[in-house]
């Protein structure tokens, strides 16, 4: 934990956060107590540095990009998406992907996603900024490494730091195209080695998702159900110099 940080409580459990038998009102407005500071406006400048801090320090040894899939994980994702060259990795900054989560104006305990959450930065990130986070990824090696993350994020947490209120995330070793996101708030799919067909699978599950949810791709939803929102341009491994464009998109439902 950052020297700056001063302790509040410990991170809650699934358990102890919202009891298994709440009804979902109960839920929601546990839930909304609980972070009831974040609602109004986002953390401040020296709490995300903080945050930040904690997030590069559970990730030691593993540069930005630094992808650790093996060779059978890569070529196993490729066949399940039928579409080579799927598994490719890059990471997002995560300064940016901050700084677009509360520019959208989404606030904790809002519901993120990440289609193909690689070695979880954004999610632990995210999930140490207050959101319900889940990250979904086939490759093995990457999934683990998201998983080995998180749990170092707990020991360096231990108890909140002032300002935060993180919560555990929760990863999913599963192809996304199997998989039911539409409870989701906010879906980020960094969809640039994505085939048309996988956007069509992302798109049938994003059109059941609550109308005025919001979904960051950079190959936009093909078909109805969507309004074009706004495009950010976010700093990508990918390109040392500039920027890469990414499509905001609204949910309308389907029609």
């Amino acid at each position: 934990m950052g020297a700056s940080c001063r302790c509040r409580r410990k991170i809650p459990t699934d358990e102890e956060a919202i009891p298994v038998q709440a009804s979902e009102a109960e839920r929601d407005e546990l839930l909304e107590a609980d972070h009831e500071q974040f609602l109004a406006d986002p953390p401040r400048a020296e709490v995300l540095a903080d945050t930040l801090g904690i997030l590069s320090r559970a990730y030691a040894g593993t540069g930005w990009g630094d992808d650790t899939a093996d060779w059978e994980g890569v070529l196993s994702v490729d066949s399940t998406n039928a579409f080579s060259n799927s598994a490719l990795y890059g990471e997002i900054s995560e300064q940016d992907f901050a700084d677009l989560l509360f520019g959208l104006g989404l606030r904790p305990p809002a519901v993120v996603y990440d289609l193909g959450s690689g070695t979880g930065k954004l999610v632990n990130l995210a999930a140490l900024l207050g959101f319900s986070a889940t990250g979904i990824e086939l490759e093995p090696g990457r999934h683990q490494r998201a998983c080995t993350a998180s749990k170092a994020l707990l020991r360096q947490v231990g108890s909140n730091c002032e300002g935060l209120q993180p919560r555990l995330p929760r990863f999913v070793h599963t192809s996304f195209l199997d998989f039911d996101f539409s409870d989701a708030d906010f879906v980020w799919a960094n969809s640039i080695v994505f085939a048309p067909h996988m956007m069509e699978a992302v798109a049938n599950v994003a059109r059941k998702m609550r109308p005025g949810s919001l979904i960051a791709t950079h190959k936009p939803l093909p078909g109805p159900g969507f309004e074009f929102y706004r495009e950010v341009d976010l700093r990508a491994s990918w390109r040392p110099q500039g920027s890469v464009s990414f499509q905001v998109q609204r949910v309308v439902g389907a029609e």
